[in-house]
């Protein structure tokens, strides 16, 4: 498997980092931006995801500490993740439950209180939270908290930096962008269009219904995602600059 590099633009000056490098200049930024104001609270989240399984995606966002926890959860949704209406949860995971010791009206009923709080009242800087979506076909995400800042977002969620498109090649000829994957075959998976059509005269199933696009996301190739509604000029294909 090849190594890929994850980059990030930064909102403020425009200028690229790495995956490991874009918290740390944004927050110089939104320290600079917040100095000696006191109009109330905001968030510096990170959001990446689930670092056992990829650790290649990541949002930074600057999240209004009145915005509710279930806006934070629409907005990834937006970005990431809605395909069906699946159910989604936020979870500490150094107090993990099992669902299965909560009757359904429990288990939505903690869903709900916590997706209606502020996130100023639930977060707190340092703090990492397990983000959820789908309890079938899951994908899992990890949310942390950078900073905190005594003045208001200027908008409820507003998106600092997302990783640029993978550079994902088709697997067939090496060397043409990934357009398609195919989610019943595990090698080859990636295909230009190119090859892509010539996979569908092999493989009925990617005729049918095995053949989903390539998108900047964790929830690609999963239930039918094809892509989100936010930041759409950075949920395609990677080309080539």
């Amino acid at each position: 498997m090849p190594t890929f590099k994850s980059v990030g633009t930064c909102f403020f000056c425009n200028a690229e980092f790495t995956k490991a490098g874009i918290s740390k200049h944004l927050n110089s930024h939104l320290t600079k931006e917040n100095k000696n104001q006191n109009t109330g609270l905001s968030l510096h989240i990170r959001i990446c995801d689930d670092p056992r399984y990829g650790d290649l995606y990541f949002l930074n966002l600057w999240v209004d500490g009145a915005a509710l926890m279930s806006d934070i959860d629409y907005f990834l949704r937006a970005i990431w993740l809605e395909c069906c209406g699946h159910m989604s949860k936020f979870s500490d995971p150094k107090q993990p439950r099992s669902r299965g010791m909560l009757s359904a009206g429990e288990f939505e009923s903690e869903i709900e209180e916590i997706m209606d709080s502020k996130a100023g009242d639930i977060l707190e800087p340092g703090m990492k939270l397990m983000y959820e979506y789908d309890f079938g076909d899951t994908t899992t995400l990890q949310l942390i908290v950078i900073d905190e800042f005594s003045a208001k977002a200027p908008e409820p969620i507003l998106l600092l930096s997302r990783n640029e498109p993978i550079a994902l090649v088709c697997e067939i000829c090496n060397s043409a962008p990934a357009a398609v994957i195919c989610t019943s075959c595990y090698e080859p998976s990636y295909f230009c269009k190119k090859c892509g059509a010539k996979h569908a005269k092999t493989c009925e199933d990617f005729a049918d219904y095995a053949a989903l696009p390539v998108v900047n996301s964790p929830r690609m190739g999963e239930c039918g995602y094809e892509g989100g509604a936010i930041d759409k000029k950075r949920d395609g294909v990677f080309m080539k600059k």
